[in-house]
């Protein structure tokens, strides 16, 4: 049996459909606005129990530029009324406030049959004032191993599409779902279209056939759903995510996907600056891998040596010359072809509208800082397969698009490896493979790591302007 305790907030439920009316309002322009982003957003709202969650929910809402930065070139003061991000603020802001699903959960009278099901990131907190808690993880062991009694009652405060109510509505328990009434309507549209199923086999000529009685079905509106919340439900489906599988890691799983590509700059107390893409792992004090798009003001860290970085492809090379040569060849290559191109036309602003006309995606600044031999490859394929296009070397494409893709996957395999061995390091001062091959001894890691890594406290970080694009 699944029972819901809907959390009833008239003031939440008037937010909520004015930022619905909002983001129609914008995917209708002559320019429709694209805000993948903010049913993430939303989600991480709905879902949040913590101030500090919801406090970080916020520098990140007011640091994305997806509105901002929208094609048509539609104002703020265009949008006046009309403005999604305003009101997704309003919203956070508002939970953060009043914290309506945290106050419902306290407020539930649990007795000692009682287990509620919380995410990871929530399971201290709560266990301030509820007495059994489970994980996920620690529901499924206990689910496998039957260590969950038979008269429990499991408790749910978030609720995610198909595979969630296929993995609820098969539990041989008593279930609740604590929710907001815009996720309600989720669950309710979940078992208005598993009715439907059924229906479909109740009135099926073959059923007829054999019991001679017909069915006839009973006639429901549709259920209507945020179309913003399930958009992103669907690119959970889509991606096959197992059910309950932490929100906190799904959505930013979700977020690397997005179109949008950031990178920060950041300052720290001491004055230095530094630029980090928003997919970037830095170390905590803690020793820790955190993303750079996590980071805010008076967080500490250790930013990945650049020194080290470098010479990851030399120790692939190193190991297997004959498959890892060519990487190198076909890395200078292209460069030469590009360097090429630049003498034949002798314009790079017509140079760089010709590789758009072939494919290239990276603005001119991108295309400018190729010449200074930073990159190994280009950023994106298309841009390999344009610069070749354009030198006349088609045969190249496949070939090098290959070495590209060795390259990718050899040096983020070894960064990973390596900032592993760092984080091995940091919190147990033991030394790994990688870094015994570079000849690191305990003493030399550490003054490298107190001259190349020092802990930093960051003053201020804010999105690059000139440096974020579309993919």
């Amino acid at each position: 049996m699944i029972d819901v305790i809907q959390i009833q907030d008239n003031e939440l439920n008037r937010l909520l459909h004015d930022f619905e009316d909002a983001m129609f309002y914008v995917q209708n322009l002559d320019y429709p606005i694209k805000l993948n982003s903010y049913g993430y957003f939303l989600r991480l709202a709905l879902n949040g129990l913590q101030c500090q969650d919801l406090d970080y929910l916020l520098f990140r809402l007011k640091s994305n530029k997806d509105l901002e930065r929208n094609e048509g070139g539609y104002t703020i003061d265009y949008l006046g009324e009309n403005n999604p991000k305003s009101i997704l603020i309003e919203i956070v802001k508002y939970i953060k406030t009043n914290l309506p699903k945290t106050k419902k959960l306290r407020s539930i009278s649990y007795d000692n049959n009682s287990i509620l099901i919380a995410d990871q990131n929530d399971c201290d907190f709560l266990k301030n004032f509820i007495h059994k808690i489970y994980s996920l993880k620690e529901l499924k062991t206990n689910l496998k191993t039957r260590c969950v009694a038979e008269k429990s009652k499991l408790y749910f405060y978030t609720f995610n599409g198909q595979k969630d109510f296929d993995f609820l509505y098969n539990l041989p328990y008593e279930i609740h779902l604590v929710l907001y009434p815009s996720e309600l309507s989720l669950y309710e549209k979940q078992l208005q279209e598993y009715k439907h199923k059924l229906e479909e086999e109740l009135t099926c000529e073959d059923r007829f056939v054999l019991c001679g009685i017909k069915y006839n079905p009973i006639k429901e509106e549709s259920v209507w759903v945020s179309p913003t919340l399930e958009k992103i439900i669907e690119r959970l489906d889509e991606r096959s995510q197992t059910a309950y599988n932490g929100y906190l890691n799904e959505c930013d799983s979700l977020l690397d996907e997005l179109d949008y590509k950031t990178q920060y700059e950041v300052v720290f107390t001491n004055k230095d600056k530094s630029v980090l893409d928003s997919n970037e792992t830095v170390f905590d004090t803690a020793g820790n891998l955190v993303r750079a798009r996590n980071l805010k003001p008076n967080d500490q860290i250790r930013i990945y040596p650049r020194e080290l970085a470098e010479n990851l492809l030399q120790i692939a090379v190193d190991s297997e010359p004959e498959i890892y040569g060519k990487v190198l060849e076909y890395s200078d290559l292209w460069l030469n072809i590009l360097i090429q191109l630049d003498h034949t036309f002798n314009n790079r602003e017509h140079l760089y509208k010709k590789l758009r006309e072939a494919g290239l995606k990276v603005q001119f600044n991108t295309v400018d800082a190729y010449f200074k031999g930073h990159r190994k490859y280009p950023m994106y394929n298309s841009d390999l397969r344009a610069i070749l296009l354009l030198g006349g070397r088609e045969d190249l494409v496949k070939p090098m698009i290959k070495s590209k893709r060795l390259y990718n996957s050899t040096t983020i395999a070894l960064g990973r490896g390596l900032k592993q061995e760092l984080k091995q390091f940091l919190q147990e001062k033991t030394l790994g493979e990688i870094l015994t091959k570079r000849h690191f001894s305990p003493e030399t890691l550490s003054r490298f790591i107190i001259e190349k890594m020092p802990l930093l406290t960051i003053s201020d970080i804010k999105e690059r302007e000139d440096e974020n694009e579309y993919l």
